[in-house]
């Protein structure tokens, strides 16, 4: 039982832990950083991901 309860705590810090960066570093605020309207960065979007 004690050592399920350690593991299981374990677990859930890891999990914090790695949310944590990656909200950090995958889901920055890029976009909303440099561009004010939708349509801005629905054509930066749209120009990277059709970029050859």
């Amino acid at each position: 039982m004690k050592l399920g309860r350690k593991l299981w705590f374990i677990i859930i810090i890891k999990l914090v832990i790695m949310f944590g960066v990656l909200k950090v570093f995958v889901f920055d605020n890029t976009l909303n950083s440099k561009f004010k309207s939708n349509q801005e960065k629905s054509d930066f979007v749209l120009l990277n991901l059709t970029k050859e």
